[in-house]
């Protein structure tokens, strides 16, 4: 109901002053609940396309640039941060067994040593994004173990960051392969770990 209907209405009615000015004031109160939920909704609409946004640009870096982002990159000297390697990467190696102990000395805080994710039981080498992964990066929390559980999640909390992803739902799954083949095609593999 409208405040304007619910105005109308009031005044078809004998009230007293004080009625009157108490249910004004409800209307008004009403009016703003109804206001306010309206702009929180769209604010969760808001929100929610900006997600879909960020995961189109992850799933369109996937598949190659759209040509919006080929202009912004020749515009740029900069290089994106989810942009594919300009040169093929290296062949992978299987052959390299990481035990846990191994790859966590591969989690970016010594300098000497190249920084390692695993996914999947799969080593990726992120050493070239040390800015993302290494200790000061936003996704450190995976380097130096297989985070296959919080990368299906979309977590970064570190007691999600474990190998064991059997408890993950279809959806976290498929996030978990998009992830994998989003690695996959930036970073070489380097091994893989002993739960492989």
């Amino acid at each position: 109901m409208s405040i304007y209907t619910f105005m109308e209405n009031l005044f078809k009615e004998p009230y007293t002053l004080p009625t009157i000015v108490i249910t004004v004031a409800i209307a008004v109160f009403i009016t703003h609940l109804q206001e306010t939920k309206k702009l929180n909704e769209e604010k969760e609409e808001e929100q929610r396309k900006k997600i879909e946004s960020s995961e189109n640009v992850v799933k369109k870096n996937e598949g190659g640039s759209t040509s919006s982002e080929s202009t912004s990159t020749a515009s740029s000297s900069k290089p994106k941060a989810f942009a594919l390697p300009e040169t093929p990467l290296p062949p992978p190696n299987w052959s390299r067994i990481f035990t846990h102990e191994e790859l966590a000395q591969h989690d970016g805080s010594k300098d000497d040593l190249p920084i390692y994710v695993a996914i999947k039981g799969t080593v990726f080498d992120v050493t070239t994004k040390k800015a993302m992964y290494g200790p000061s990066g936003g996704y450190h929390c995976f380097a130096g173990k297989d985070a296959s559980k919080a990368l299906g999640m979309s977590s970064l909390k570190a007691e999600d960051c474990i190998a064991d992803y059997s408890t993950l739902s279809e959806k976290e799954r498929k996030t978990l392969d998009d992830w994998y083949s989003f690695f996959e095609k930036r970073y070489p593999i380097v091994g893989k770990t002993g739960d492989a």
